[in-house]
């Protein structure tokens, strides 16, 4: 009789442990995939947007001497440029706004967020993003300024005065800048993609949703320099490998005062996409 049960019951027995090891592997396979989404939304880069505007004319610019530096105010003309800027940007809701220190600059940025009904936020003053340092030619006509240059068998572009700052150290110094806000931006929507700082080597890049219809985290808004903004965009372009939209010359031209220049930026820290959406726009100053 004993034996009897023995074999009436040692199905369920065995029934009873391939559910239990069944059940471990599920739950094994199971938190494997967690882990597996776990880590790619770890690894997801962020996408944002980041407006780059020169600042509005100053009475040196109306007669080309050079400014670096020096910290010389928008002109009558200059303000109605900043105002007119900012009223093509009223609509844009701009998460964080930096501005060199130079009043040109912060003034044209004030003059930019009076005019916009989003409700921006304080301006972030930032000294990477002030003009190139002329040195010796500060102040000086640009025509006077080529001379010298030519004296030397130089074009003004390759012409290094006196104690000015190098375009290597400026670009250098604007790319610094632009990797710190990529890398903040990251870090603080960290929360929607999970803690850690992986890297998207085991993203599938061909299979990410093109730039133009992903939706920025947040929009960001620079106030800077001619000269600085210029070597800021030889970066994005040439070293970032950011396509040119229209003229590749129009790399070698000094942004109009309040011309403005967005981009569209997918970044994780090991890897950058750009798209230039516009470059150079001063559309804003048509009735001027």
């Amino acid at each position: 009789m004993r034996r009897r049960q023995t074999y009436f019951y040692l199905p369920q027995i065995l029934r009873a442990k391939i559910i239990c090891y069944g059940l471990c592997v599920y739950i094994s396979e199971l938190s494997q995939e967690t882990i597996k989404l776990e880590k790619m939304k770890r690894s997801a880069p962020v996408v944002f947007s980041i407006t780059f505007v020169r600042h509005g004319e100053t009475q040196a610019n109306k007669e080309q001497r050079i400014q670096g530096h020096l910290d010389i105010p928008l002109s009558s003309v200059g303000e109605i440029q900043a105002s007119q800027a900012g009223m093509s940007l009223c609509k844009a809701a701009f998460s964080r706004v930096y501005a060199s220190d130079l009043c040109r600059a912060y003034t044209t940025c004030e003059r930019i967020l009076k005019e916009n009904c989003c409700l921006p936020p304080p301006i972030k003053v930032d000294t990477r993003l002030r003009e190139r340092n002329f040195g010796s030619v500060e102040g000086m006509n640009i025509e006077e300024v080529k001379t010298m240059a030519a004296a030397e068998g130089l074009t003004w572009p390759q012409f290094n005065p006196e104690g000015a700052e190098t375009l290597g150290a400026l670009q250098a110094r604007m790319a610094s800048f632009f990797k710190d806000v990529c890398q903040s931006v990251f870090d603080k929507n960290r929360h929607q993609r999970g803690e850690g700082n992986e890297d998207t080597d085991d993203i599938d890049v061909e299979n990410l949703q093109p730039l133009e219809e992903s939706a920025p985290v947040e929009n960001i808004l620079v106030v800077s320099h001619g000269a600085a903004l210029k070597q800021l965009f030889v970066h994005l372009h040439k070293t970032l490998s950011c396509p040119v939209p229209g003229d590749p010359d129009i790399l070698n031209r000094i942004p109009p005062n309040t011309g403005i220049t967005e981009y569209l930026v997918r970044f994780s820290p090991k890897r950058y996409m750009l798209q230039c959406v516009r470059m150079h726009d001063d559309g804003h100053l048509q009735d001027l």
